[in-house]
């Protein structure tokens, strides 16, 4: 099972996310999926509302890269070391486009049940983000 977990895994940061091919979203993501993420306060919950926050993002970024550095994975659990490259070019949740381009790593603790992901919890380098945006100073500029 770990090995087709995995490859569900992928499929969410690399063609969903990476490709923006939200078509296959119904093939990998649950219907009451919940992600905790560190920008929002509380857990996103649905299909739609992941789909809705992750296009939000992807829309700020348009030429956003996915990459799966490593994943790992046991039972229903998956671990992936990602990263993200891209230019901000839109606006992201209220900042006006920087035109500045980024990279970002982060991982997410998957869950998977039944063959699609339940649980997406994330943990990525937010302050990075900003810094790399200009929104917050870089230690020693």
């Amino acid at each position: 099972m770990s090995a087709e977990n995995k490859a569900t895994a992928r499929r969410f940061f690399e063609e969903i996310l990476g490709q923006g091919n939200w078509a296959a979203a119904g093939e990998v993501l649950s219907p009451d999926i919940v992600m905790h993420h560190p920008s929002s306060p509380e857990p996103v919950r649905s299909r739609e509302a992941v789909q809705g926050f992750l296009s939000a993002f992807r829309a700020g970024f348009p030429d956003m890269r996915m990459s799966v550095l490593d994943a790992v994975a046991e039972d229903d659990k998956v671990v992936i070391l990602w990263q993200m490259q891209g230019t901000q070019t839109a606006e992201l949740f209220g900042i006006p486009p920087t035109g500045k381009a980024v990279k970002v790593r982060g991982m997410s603790l998957l869950r998977l049940a039944d063959g699609k992901v339940v649980e997406n919890t994330v943990s990525e380098d937010t302050m990075g983000l900003m810094q790399q945006l200009g929104l917050v100073p870089t230690p020693g500029s």
